[in-house]
C-alpha cells in the first residue's frame, strides 16, 4: 500500500526560509572559511559603510543561515565574486590582504 512519512524534508523550497551558504574556490573546489552569520540589519539610505549584521556568531563554512539573517566574510582573505552571500559563492583570493603577524 502506499506509505505516508510524516516529517518534513528541508530543501531550497523549503518554507523555513533556511538557506545554505557554500563557498567555493576559482577552480570550484570546496573552500571552507570564516563568516559571520547574524541579524539582517537594514541599511538603505546609510552613509557610509554601515554593519550589514548585527549579534553575530562566527562559522566555518558550508553554513546553514536561517530566515532574517545575513552572512558576510569574517576576514578580508577572500573576495566574494557577487555581493549577496547565500547559496553557492565563489571565493578568489585578495590581492591586498596581509595576514596579522603573530608577534
Amino acid at each position: 500500500g502506499n506509505a505516508h512519512f510524516p516529517g518534513k524534508c528541508s530543501s531550497s523550497g523549503d518554507r523555513s526560509g533556511s538557506r545554505m551558504l557554500i563557498t567555493l574556490d576559482e577552480d570550484l573546489q570546496p573552500l571552507p572559511v570564516n563568516v559571520r552569520v547574524g541579524q539582517a540589519v537594514d541599511t538603505a539610505g546609510q552613509a557610509g559603510k554601515p554593519k550589514q549584521i548585527t549579534g553575530f556568531q562566527t562559522h566555518t563554512t558550508p553554513v546553514l543561515i536561517s530566515s532574517g539573517e545575513r552572512a558576510e566574510l569574517a576576514t578580508e582573505e577572500y573576495i566574494s565574486a557577487s555581493r549577496i552571500l547565500e547559496g553557492i559563492v565563489i571565493l578568489r583570493k585578495n590581492p591586498d590582504y596581509k595576514a596579522e603577524s603573530k608577534d
